[in-house]
């Protein structure tokens, strides 16, 4: 014996077992499990008991390898172990029916996500159970490799999980062994209220980790926002589509949201400005995203707004009457994305410049108390319908502007020019329609990198347009709605490779103009004006 198996000094007897197994020395790695099975507690009796039972079937003694499997059954009934070895056992004994029973068994005492071979003893059950009746189980799913299987099932929406779960045993097994497939909670389809068995069953699922829930009037109420933020302590992402007015069904429940990183309210669900504040202020060490669509009651004069340090994104809509925001500048330091619409900024000069980290900034329908100035870092800037007590200059330089819209706008043409001058990244420009417009564009700047420009409702001249449009020579959208062009506008910019265009209200272009582009693989937009607008 010791010159058979001299490799072995100073192993202990499962070590030994395994050398021996793995060198076909059957009788040899019987002996040597079996001491370890005397020697061992535990899930090491486990294991001694699995190797050992494995050894007796390549020696074909299956009474006793049976026998091993039950033990280890009875040893750890939580574990999948003792069911997998027992259901191959049977099989090896041609005993199928019982073998599938076992795998059965097996499944309703092995809890979900507490034992990662649970997916195998899946994976044996459905293998057997189409051998047991090929004719009558054509559930698709079972045949498929487990790998593909799970594949398919997270590209379901919830909606389509939740259906799935009563198909079958099979698949309500399969989808609820992937805890990853209920990490969201979306409920913004749901035509009733979710009830509060299925709410608690879905954060089951999931292994009480939740981090994302969408949902709507017909999914939430008090009472389940709270259950979601204190179970779900992984609970990152919360949008609500509630129709109406939400205040303390939200304030109960956020303080429970430990890490909740995104926080957003369609334009559907109405919020005071008080209650924003007071929600951002329960969340303010980790809230990274706020957007609030439909802000009522934004007219206070006292709001205190609590330091956002990790705040990066805020939009803020007001409704009604436009809102005013005191003081909103100096308490986001790091904001990346700020977005106000319909309100007015007060109680500070309007400068940008400390907001060092600033790329996207919309201002639209928005009212300034005075000269703006921003952070050369801004990207894309939004100035749509802005008015302000004096005429906006901006006279300062935005080398990194790649978006610029200005429509509707007190924004003069030094500022424009001054902006799309220094912008020398600058894709996309929407300067038409202003009040202060020049008489002629000898003084429009030359944009190099420009792609997309829109001159709606512009006042220019033809001959002005088609100047500004040379002085742009990587044009390729051009938006010159109501504007008083003639074909010979249209044929130059086909001329200059602009490959779409936007002519809707122009009387003055034929339709041979526009078949003309056309031809020559131009996008035309065209539309004749209404002979009785005003």
């Amino acid at each position: 014996m010791s010159t058979r198996y001299g490799d072995e000094e100073g192993m202990g007897p499962m070590e030994k077992g395994r050398n021996r197994y793995q060198k076909k020395h059957y009788a040899g790695a019987l002996q040597a499990f079996t001491e370890a099975v005397r020697m061992s507690t535990g899930h090491m009796l486990l294991t001694a008991l699995d190797h050992r039972a494995a050894t007796y079937e390549k020696l074909e003694q299956l009474q006793p390898a049976l026998k091993d499997a039950k033990q280890m059954i009875e040893l750890k009934p939580e574990l999948s172990k003792g069911y997998l070895r027992c259901g191959k056992v049977l099989q090896l004994k041609g005993e199928r029916e019982l073998a599938l029973k076992i795998y059965e068994r097996g499944l309703k005492k092995v809890k979900v996500g507490t034992d990662e071979e649970r997916v195998k003893l899946q994976a044996m059950f459905s293998k057997l159970q189409n051998l047991q009746e090929p004719r009558k189980c054509l559930d698709p799913l079972t045949y498929l490799p487990l790998e593909l299987a799970q594949m398919i099932t997270e590209e379901l929406s919830m909606r389509d999980r939740v259906i799935c779960l009563a198909v079958s045993k099979s698949w309500k097994r399969l989808l609820e062994s992937s805890h990853k497939l209920w990490t969201t909670l979306d409920t913004s389809c749901a035509k009733r209220q979710l009830s509060q068995k299925a709410l608690r069953a879905h954060v089951k699922r999931s292994n009480y980790t939740i981090d994302r829930v969408i949902t709507s009037q017909a999914g939430i109420d008090a009472q389940r926002l709270q259950y979601l933020t204190k179970y779900c302590k992984k609970l990152q992402y919360l949008k609500i589509c509630y129709s109406g007015l939400i205040g303390e069904t939200l304030l109960s429940a956020l303080p429970m949201a430990n890490n909740l990183a995104h926080l957003e309210l369609s334009s559907v669900c109405s919020i005071k400005l008080t209650a924003v504040i007071d929600a951002l202020n329960m969340v303010k060490d980790t809230i990274e995203v706020a957007r609030f669509y439909h802000v009522t009651g934004a007219r206070i004069r006292n709001a205190v707004w609590p330091r956002l340090e990790a705040l990066k994104d805020l939009h803020l809509t007001a409704y009604e009457d436009s809102g005013q925001i005191y003081n909103l500048l100096d308490v986001i330091p790091n904001i990346e994305t700020l977005s106000l619409f319909a309100f007015e900024l007060r109680g500070s000069e309007m400068d940008l410049t400390h907001l060092r980290k600033l790329q996207n900034l919309e201002l639209v329908n928005a009212a300034l108390p005075a000269h703006p100035k921003f952070p050369e870092t801004i990207k894309s800037l939004d100035l749509t319908s802005l008015s302000c007590a004096e005429r906006v200059d901006l006279e300062m330089k935005l080398p990194l502007l790649e978006s610029f819209s200005c429509q509707h706008s007190a924004v003069s043409t030094i500022a424009v020019q001054t902006i799309m001058k220094s912008a020398i990244n600058l894709k996309q420009a929407k300067i038409g329609f202003r009040y202060d417009e020049p008489a002629t564009a000898a003084t429009f700047p030359r944009c190099q990198s420009l792609e997309e420009l829109s001159l709606q409702a512009s006042l220019y001249e033809e001959a002005d347009l088609i100047d500004i449009t040379t002085k742009c020579p990587k044009l390729q959208s051009l938006n010159l709605d109501d504007t008083y062009i003639t074909g010979v506008a249209v044929k130059h910019f086909v001329g200059l490779g602009i490959k779409k265009l936007s002519l809707n209200r122009c009387n003055g272009v034929s339709f041979d103009a526009v078949e003309y582009a056309r031809s020559k693989g131009v996008q035309v937009q065209y539309s004749f004006r209404d002979r009785y607008a005003l």
